[in-house]
Formats: structure tokens, C-alpha cells, sequence
């Protein structure tokens, strides 16, 4: 190769690499931008543990399980605790159960697998916490206004008596008509400090024309009732009733003398309770029953006189065996009883219920036209005496005569106050609230207020389920309730 042919061919080299030289140059002016200018293009969160070799950190909740899906030993390895890892796993992969706050009264939530778990406080149990376990029937009726239910799985939970809704709040019952059970139409204030009190109606509002629905404004409101203490002893050591305070008293009248013999108690507007050993002489066609009745020697225009349809003397009533054992009886009337401030009917509850009513009560109320004393006269006007429940064995140990489980006694030892000859029938009753409640029928005893000796009752509760079943008077009736 000739020496002018190398010197064009190095020429020709240098030439083709200036041009690439110049093409690089022009190129990379306009390949790469300002440094703020390529940041505001792309923009990435700095990852924990950036600039670090992240092999050689120490792992990193987030950096291997929230910004990256991670497995059980990737988390185990963030923990390095078994407990604390199934704890975050569980509400990793399964969600988390405690997000929507099911645990009650203050309780912890523990997120578990498809569950949760809740940590009760003192005095709370149940899958939410939500039953209280120190709230019990026999501490102030478990809250209930009416009938306190005890469960060993549920807990506490109320009822009301018949003719009564349960309110929201689970405790509180709402009359569902004008004149419910156990409430005293009327509002009576003491005028002074002898026996003459006001008697005024409780319905505050003028009654509407005829063919007008009334508003709520113009039934009765619950009433008050004051009283005060009398001097004029009756019933054996009581006092006489003002008109309407006991408006679900009865008296019993014979037809053919028009005297009143045997009390009893208004359960509905159809049936009335009494003495199954009141109705042992004559048929019913031959006693008619009188309620609003308070003065049996003058016409007061509260009275009301109903026939009596038929009657259901308790079936283990046997006067041959015994005249005061099951001494239960029931009356249907021909046709409803007119309801008014002075007859209305007295609430029934179920056994367990009445039965603690009974017993915790210090003082429970019956009442009658019965002799004032024993071997004394009738009293004309109707009397109240208030008794005290007496313990069982106390009561058995004051008798000769056999006083069984079916019976109860109430009154004072040493005291002359009782129930007498011509109150049998009358109600025994007890207040819950400011409800009445039937706890007892006056059945039999030794004299009247005789020293050492008490009066005896029929214990309701023992035939509350009798009672249900003959009546219709049902409110969730149950085995326990049966004659035991």
C-alpha cells in the first residue's frame, strides 16, 4: 500500500469520529433534563431503611408487610414473638372483628380468626358483655318496673302484667288502656289531719261531646294517693278505706238477705277471684257480685251488681279433707264489669315473681267489711289493714292445725290486727312501684287478732298457672308455674 492511500485513510477516520463527536454532543443536551425539572416528572416515597443495605437492617413492619405483601415467617421475623405475630396475622389476612366495637359496657374486643373475643368488666358477661351480672331480681326487682325474670344465660330481663307494653328501655311498662291493673283511678289529698279528704278525679282535662275521639290529655294520669292514720280501728286494728283506694275489692251478695257475706277481687273485666269455702253454701244463681261498694248502708252511685255466669272452685278443693286447703275459687260474670275510678282490677303475676313480692314486702294490705272484732259486728264501711309477711316456720309453729305449703301467714303476734269473720275472699295484695299485685286470698285463723296467732292465706302464687289457664289471663305461662 502506497503511502498517499494510508494518510487518506486516517484522514477519513478523524473525520467520521468528529462527526459522531458533534451528533453525541447535540444529543446529550437535549436527552437530559434540569434536576428540578426531572423530579417533578417522577416522585417516589423514600422506603424505610433507604440508603442502607436493607439485607443487613433489622426487618421492618411496614417496609415488609404494608408496602410489600409478606407471609407468616416475613412477620414472625418483624415480631420475634409467637403471640404478638398470630395477634397482627390474624387481622392481617382476616381483617379486623374488633373494627366495629361489638364488645358492651366497656369492655377489651380481641381480634381473633373469623371472631372476636371480649373482655368483660366486673359485673358484665355474655358473648358481647352486654348482661349484667350484679343487676338481680331481688336487688330493687333487677330495675323492673313490673316483673323482674332471672336466667342463668340471659341474665335479668323484664316484664310487664297484662294490659301493660314493655317500653324500649326494657324496664319501664306503659298502660295500653284508661284503666290498667293495680292502679288506682283516683287522687285523693288529705284535707287536714283528721279522716276527711278531697277526692278529686285525676283526668285534668274537660270530657269531649260525644262521638269525639279523646286525646291523651283526657285519661287519667297515675294516681297519688295521701292518706292519713285514723283512730277509728276496724277490721280488727285497721281503718277505713277512702272511696276508690281499693277499688278491686268485691263483696259477695247473698239475694235473697242483700247482705254481704264473703269478699273477693276483680282479676279482669269478666272474672273475679274469692274463697273456694265461700262458695260452699247455695249455687251461684243465688249470690250476685257487687263492686265500687264502700258503705253497704247507703247508695253512693259507684256501686254496680253483676250475675255470675259460672264458677271454677279450684279442682283439688276438697272440704272433706280440708276446708282451707286450695282455697281458691273463680267467677266468671254474665257480662263485662263497667271499669271506673272505683272498680278496677288488681294485677296477677307469674309464681317466682309474686312469690319474692310476697316475702320481700315488709307490709302488704288486705282488706274487707268483715266483724271489727271477734264475735263482733260487721263493719259497714269497708277497712284495710296493712300485715307483714311472717316466716314460715314462725307461722307453722303458731297453729295446732296443719297449715300447708299451699298457705301463708301474715299479721302481728302481739298486735290486734288482723282479718276477721267476713272477710274470707278478700285480696291480700302487695305493691311493686305503684302497682298492685294480688299475693294472697284471706282464707282462715285461730280468733281475730288473737295473741301468738296470725291470719292465714291462700298463697297465689301457687296457682298462678290455674289462674292463666281458667281466666285466659296469660302473660308467657311456663312449667314452673304449675302447683308444686
Amino acid at each position: 500500500m502506497s503511502p498517499h492511500n494510508g494518510m487518506a485513510r486516517v484522514f477519513l477516520l478523524f473525520f467520521i469520529c468528529g462527526l459522531l463527536l458533534e451528533n453525541w454532543l447535540y444529543c446529550g443536551a437535549t436527552l437530559f433534563l434540569p434536576q428540578h425539572a426531572a423530579e417533578s416528572v417522577l416522585k417516589r416515597h423514600k422506603r424505610y431503611n433507604t440508603g442502607r443495605l436493607e439485607e443487613v437492617m433489622k426487618d421492618n413492619l411496614e417496609r415488609e408487610c404494608i408496602e410489600e405483601r409478606c407471609d407468616w415467617e416475613e412477620a414472625r421475623e418483624v415480631f420475634e414473638n409467637r403471640e404478638k405475630t398470630m395477634e397482627f396475622w390474624v387481622s392481617y389476612i382476616d381483617g379486623d372483628q374488633c373494627e366495629s366495637s361489638p364488645c358492651q359496657n366497656g369492655a377489651k374486643c380481641e381480634d381473633s380468626m373469623s371472631s372476636y373475643l371480649c373482655w368483660c368488666p366486673v359485673g358484665y358477661t355474655g358473648k358481647n358483655c352486654e348482661i349484667e351480672t350484679l343487676r338481680q331480681c331481688d336487688v330493687r326487682n333487677g330495675g323492673c318496673m313490673h316483673i323482674c325474670h332471672s336466667d342463668v344465660v340471659r341474665g335479668v330481663s323484664c316484664d310487664c302484667a297484662v294490659g301493660y307494653s314493655l317500653d324500649q328501655d326494657g324496664r319501664t311498662c306503659t298502660p295500653e288502656g284508661k284503666f290498667p291493673c293495680g292502679k288506682l283511678g283516683i287522687s285523693i289529698v288529705a284535707a287536714n289531719s283528721d279522716t276527711r279528704a278531697t277526692i278529686a278525679t285525676t283526668a285534668t282535662a274537660a270530657r269531649p261531646p260525644l262521638g269525639e275521639v279523646p286525646d291523651a290529655a283526657f285519661f287519667p294520669t297515675l294516681p297519688t294517693i295521701v292518706t292519713k292514720e285514723n283512730q277509728d280501728h276496724r277490721i280488727v286494728g285497721g281503718n277505713e278505706v277512702i272511696p276508690g283506694e281499693i277499688p278491686w275489692q268485691v263483696a259477695l251478695m247473698d239475694k235473697r238477705t242483700l247482705l254481704g257475706f264473703c269478699g273477693g277481687a276483680i282479676l279482669s273485666d269478666l272474672w273475679v277471684i274469692t274463697a273456694a269455702h265461700c262458695l260452699l253454701e247455695g249455687k251461684v244463681d243465688s249470690i250476685f257480685v257487687r263492686v265500687g261498694e264502700h258503705n253497704v248502708h247507703k247508695k253512693e252511685g259507684t256501686e254496680g251488681d253483676y250475675e255470675i255466669a259460672e264458677k271454677h272452685v279450684h279442682p283439688h278443693y276438697n272440704k272433706a279433707q280440708s276446708q282451707y286447703n286450695h282455697d281458691v275459687a273463680l267467677l266468671r260474670l254474665q257480662k263485662p264489669i263497667a271499669f271506673s275510678d272505683f272498680a278496677l282490677p288488681v294485677c296477677l303475676g307469674p309464681k317466682e315473681f309474686t312469690e319474692a313480692l310476697l316475702r320481700a314486702d315488709s307490709k302488704s294490705v288486705v282488706s274487707g267489711w268483715g266483724k271489727v272484732r271477734f264475735e263482733g259486728v260487721e263493719s259497714p264501711v269497708l277497712q284495710k289493714v296493712e300485715v307483714p309477711y311472717v316466716d314460715r316456720t314462725q307461722c307453722k309453729g303458731s297453729s295446732n292445725d296443719r297449715i300447708t305449703r299451699f298457705m301463708f301467714c301474715a299479721g302481728y303476734a302481739t298486735e290486734k290486727r288482723d282479718s276477721c269473720q267476713g272477710d274470707s275472699g278478700g285480696p291480700h295484695t302487695t305493691k311493686q312501684g305503684d302497682t298492685w299485685f294480688l299475693t294472697g286470698i284471706i282464707s282462715w285463723g285461730e280468733e281475730c287478732a288473737k295473741e301468738g296467732k296470725y291470719g292465714i292465706y291462700t298463697r297465689v302464687s301457687r296457682y298462678y298457672a290455674w289462674i292463666s289457664h281458667t281466666t285466659g289471663l296469660k302473660k308467657g305461662t311456663s312449667n314452673e308455674d304449675q302447683e308444686q
